[in-house]
């Protein structure tokens, strides 16, 4: 047989299947009516059915399918395919043979002359648009199988297996796209969901699901819990949503409980070290533009201080985020707070960090330019923390070069260590909710030149996530030439020489992208180029625009963090020297 017919029915056998185990997974999906309890199973059902989907949109397309029609090259691959989407019906219909239970009670019979697909496409058209009685009986013989908890927890988990196999087939870069897909997905602002998904994620071992979940629900409940007090006959929050309440200060610490080393005070800096609890920690220390608000509410600032530092709090390491841990908040005032964050294991204590901004304004000579892969590097985690953060339904507000810190590689005194870079200077930043009330940080032109033009007007209207990702792709910019954008060194370099910058809000698209940012090309590649391209052009700003409508805030959302996802987080991710 020649290689076309091989790859030919190589590819149908397998798209077959794969319908097959698409409709099987609908069928759980598809039926509402069973016990409330179980609804964190039906979440993790969802959650591999949407992985497979995933995976299917990657390894199925049209492009790789004429490939194996056209060529055995991949064929034994395909085969693969074939085996894992064999076992994963195998799995469904071992489960206490549920596709007969159902076939039977909802009037169709299995024959010999019918296939299992046949069976099961039958039984989908029960589920849509069958006789009433059909309906009944197909709901009660789910609800029966639904309350053999135990059996259906080893189908999900057996389905996730199968899943983590065809992950297995493809390179770390896909397998990290999708779960990207998957978290963009799946976050949302509904607290009910979120418990469910944390819950199905902690069964199959998700835990990036688990940690998305576990944050967003803390930010949910303290958006919720700022809130003002409901007018009689209003709605009350309900009591698990409303558990923290203000005045109780969980995470509050003293001066006197931290050893300071130096000034702990705000003076002329912004941050100060200590040792708490035998730990090196570093208090970030911050004022707004306007503290008007903090003296007016103090009541919702110190609500807030807790509800950000429980935030921060979080356990993110599965999302990859570059976010040291927040231990607690510090008042120096009524209108100034400090956040403690726990330093990195390894730094000795009292040793104080270099931000990216120090390396941007003190190169001298070409070694102190870091390698092309070192920069590749610290550009994929700071797009990736960025995207998480604004995934979990968070807005920073003050990206700039000041707010990236540095600690020295372990077994030297001021090697900068690239890889591991950390964000900090979250003390404005909030939840990404409309009518949030939203502070500004403190004017300076050396500042302001990483903000977006439309957030330095007078009047500049609520805070948009595409505005993070504008200064975002100025500091891609300064990682791409290692030079500060508003800097003018006497280095001699072929890399971009920019104008001094002076105040004007629209200085980057006067100077910056007509000339300099084009010219990335040369040194980090039309990738990294177009993706940073893709932060300042403002074009992502359109998706927030009140006059697109959406179905909801959770698909703007999505639909904002898709687009980033394609054009600047996956494409900065493939980069390499």
């Amino acid at each position: 047989m020649d290689p076309v017919s091989l790859g030919l029915g190589v590819v149908s056998a397998v798209l077959q299947t794969y319908t097959a185990v698409t409709a099987a997974y609908d069928v759980y999906l598809s039926v509402k009516d069973f016990p409330s309890t179980y609804q964190s199973l039906q979440t993790a059902f969802m959650v591999e059915r949407i992985r497979l989907e995933e995976w299917g949109k990657q390894m199925l397309s049209d492009v790789q399918q004429q490939r194996v029609e056209q060529s055995r090259e991949n064929e034994a691959l395909w085969r693969l395919f074939q085996a894992v989407f064999d076992a994963m019906w195998v799995a469904f219909q071992e489960s206490n043979k549920t596709m007969e239970n159902i076939g039977s009670l909802a009037g169709v019979s299995k024959s010999g002359e019918m296939s299992d697909l046949e069976l099961l496409e039958s039984m989908q058209l029960s589920v849509k648009s069958p006789p009433k009685r059909s309906v009944l009986g197909l709901t009660r013989t789910i609800k029966f199988v639904l309350r053999d908890r135990k059996k259906m927890e080893d189908l999900v988990q057996k389905l996730c297996y199968w899943n983590n196999s065809l992950d297995t087939m493809t390179s770390r870069l896909e397998q990290q796209s999708r779960r990207r897909s998957l978290r963009v997905k799946l976050s949302t602002g509904d607290v009910d969901q979120l418990r469910d998904l944390q819950a199905a994620a902690t069964l199959l071992q998700h835990r990036d699901l688990e940690e998305m979940a576990s944050a967003r629900t803390v930010i949910e409940k303290s958006f919720r819990s700022e809130k003002p007090a409901p007018t009689a006959g209003a709605p009350t929050v309900p009591p698990e949503i409303a558990s923290s309440k203000p005045g109780v200060d969980d995470f509050r610490l003293e001066m006197n409980q931290l050893d300071w080393h130096g000034i702990p005070f705000m003076t002329d800096q912004i941050r100060a070290v200590a040792t708490y609890k035998d730990q090196g920690i570093i208090v970030d220390w911050r004022l707004c533009r306007d503290d008007s608000w903090r003296t007016q509410n103090p009541k919702a600032f110190r609500q807030r201080t807790e509800n950000l530092t429980k935030v921060l709090n979080s356990d993110l390491r599965a999302l990859g985020v570059a976010i040291l841990p927040c231990v607690g908040y510090l008042d120096q005032s009524s209108t100034v707070t400090g956040y403690a964050f726990r330093m990195p294991p390894h730094v000795p204590l009292g040793q104080k960090p270099l931000t990216l901004h120090q390396l941007l304004t003190t190169v001298s000579k070409t070694a102190d330019v870091p390698d092309l892969g070192e920069r590749f590097e610290l550009a994929k985690t700071l797009v990736s923390t960025v995207f998480e953060i604004l995934n979990i339904g968070w807005l920073h507000k003050n990206i700039q070069p000041k707010n990236v810190l540095f600690w020295p590689r372990i077994g030297t005194k001021d090697d900068p260590d690239y890889s591991k870079p950390y964000l900090v200077g979250f003390d404005i930043s909030r939840p990404n909710q409309p009518g949030e009330m939203s502070e500004k940080p403190l004017s300076d032109p050396n500042d302001d030149i990483y903000r977006h033009p439309r957030y330095r007007a007078a009047n500049s209207g609520p805070f948009l996530p595409s505005f993070d990702m504008y200064s975002l792709g100025i500091m891609l910019f300064e990682i791409g030439t290692w030079r500060n954008v508003g800097y003018q060194g006497q280095r001699r370099s072929s890399r971009p020489n920019l104008e001094t910058h002076n105040s004007d809000p629209h200085y980057i698209e006067k100077v910056v992208l007509p000339g300099p940012v084009m010219d990335l090309k040369r040194h980090m590649g039309a990738k990294y180029r177009d993706a940073v391209m893709a932060c300042l052009s403002q074009d992502l700003d359109a998706i927030w625009d009140p006059v697109r409508p959406f179905e909801s805030p959770e698909a703007r959302l999505q639909c904002f963090q898709t687009e980033v996802q394609a054009r600047v987080v996956d494409a900065i991710a493939v980069c390499s020297a």
